[in-house]
């Protein structure tokens, strides 16, 4: 392990991340860091348990804050719709869990990788 003086810290190295196929839909890599993230099977279980809770763990942040000002303004408008509009966009969330994720990574830059071939060959 070697010691960088030059920036105060030790960088450690990196070990390649690898996900099991058969836990996850997809696979999105940061060209600039090599970091990766995997996006699982059952996204849309989490999504319909957890709601906004998950959006909020998983940095979904433009789908958390669009259902949260549609739900507060239904709130604020005609409150009784509440109940419609709530389960509705609950449920919406958990069938588009997958195209989210797709559409959030892709938006940040991030490229995705084949959860079956992972190791770097095309």
């Amino acid at each position: 392990m070697s010691v960088n003086h030059g920036h105060g810290g030790r960088r450690l190295p990196r070990r390649p991340q690898s996900f099991d196929p058969y836990e996850v839909t997809a696979i999105y890599e940061n060209p600039a860091t090599g970091w990766r993230e995997s996006v699982p099977r059952r996204a849309w279980l989490w999504m319909l348990l957890f709601g906004l809770f998950y959006m909020a763990a998983r940095n979904l942040w433009r789908p958390f804050a669009f259902t949260l000002v549609v739900l507060i303004g239904t709130l604020l408008v005609a409150w009784p719709l509440l109940f419609i509009v709530a389960p509705a966009f609950w449920i919406l969330a958990a069938v588009q869990a997958q195209r989210m994720f797709r559409e959030h990574y892709m938006r940040l830059g991030w490229e995705e990788i084949d959860p079956w071939h992972q190791d770097g060959e095309a």
